[in-house]
């Protein structure tokens, strides 16, 4: 009997020990944890309000202003050209012949005549014997020293599309050729079925530097505004919108904004901010609310 109570006592002693021994690991463990806070490495960039120019952009085909398709008044077979494309035409200048081809009866060749001064710039018709309806157009004759772009677009930009807007008209392929234009017209209504309404821009092109036919990206300055930019990077999304976090007291906070203009690689965000304000820029996307940080120099 006394060999069982002092095994008991034994193994009693044993447990007793074994959940001192685990606290105090646990202790340790606990301590260790809380002294070895994690601090994320970032950039930062104080808010600043600057003044800005919004700019919206496209891309369209040169056209000459005016730009005219000419059509035989009479039906027949395509006799030939007078003209190659290129050339200069005054009004009246014939263009092309038509045959009329009537069976028992001889005419004289139809002449297709040019209803404006301008360049030939596209001939519809090059073989003999091709025939030739009213509906279809023989040539296109256009002014080159003043230039259009016709574009369509979408109601968000056609509420900020107002006439006399100033445009900068820029070859695709070379920035160094450009021509400063404006805006012409807005239409005032919008296209039920596309959403969209037509926008002509023009501009003054008397040493021809961009060609009826050129692809062109148009830049029309729209309104100027005090905004907050800041690098794209910076802005997150979740299941709740758009965030960005600010430094707040070492501690990354989010803040919840809207996206406005955009332009390169800085977007304007709209919300609950002032000057001044640290925004972090570098190591965003590895931030939590909370989360301690460490400012980079």
């Amino acid at each position: 009997m006394n060999e069982k109570i002092k095994k008991l006592l034994i193994i009693f002693i044993v447990i007793i020990f074994i959940i001192i021994f685990f606290r105090i690991i646990r202790k340790i463990i606990i301590t260790t944890g809380k002294s070895k806070e994690i601090f994320f490495e970032v950039g930062i960039e104080k808010l600043v309000l600057k003044e800005i120019t919004e700019i919206i952009k496209f891309e369209g085909v040169v056209e000459g202003d005016p730009q005219i398709k000419v059509y035989s008044q009479v039906p027949g077979k395509f006799e030939k050209n007078n003209v190659i494309e290129g050339n200069y035409v005054r009004k009246d200048n014939i263009i092309s012949y038509i045959n009329r081809d009537v069976i028992g009866f001889e005419y004289n060749l139809a002449p297709v005549k040019s209803p404006i001064d301008g360049i030939v710039v596209k001939l519809y018709f090059f073989d003999k014997g091709d025939t030739v309806f009213p509906q279809m157009p023989v040539a296109e004759i256009a002014k080159v020293d003043n230039l259009k772009v016709v574009i369509n677009t979408g109601e968000k930009d056609l509420i900020k599309l107002k006439k006399d807007q100033a445009a900068k008209i820029t070859l695709i392929y070379d920035e160094n050729v450009y021509l400063k234009g404006k805006v012409f017209s807005v239409t005032p209504f919008i296209n039920k079925d596309t959403l969209s309404g037509t926008v002509v821009i023009k501009a003054k092109n008397p040493e021809q530097k961009i060609k009826p036919g050129q692809s062109v990206k148009i830049e029309i300055e729209t309104e100027k505004k005090i905004a907050f930019l800041i690098p794209d990077k910076a802005i997150l999304t979740d299941e709740n919108g758009t965030y960005v976090f600010i430094n707040d007291n070492n501690t990354a906070k989010k803040v919840y904004v809207k996206i406005g203009y955009i332009e390169n690689d800085l977007t304007e965000i709209i919300g609950d901010l002032k000057e001044g304000i640290e925004v972090i820029t570098e190591g965003s996307f590895k931030l939590y609310e909370n989360a301690k940080i460490k400012i980079l120099n």
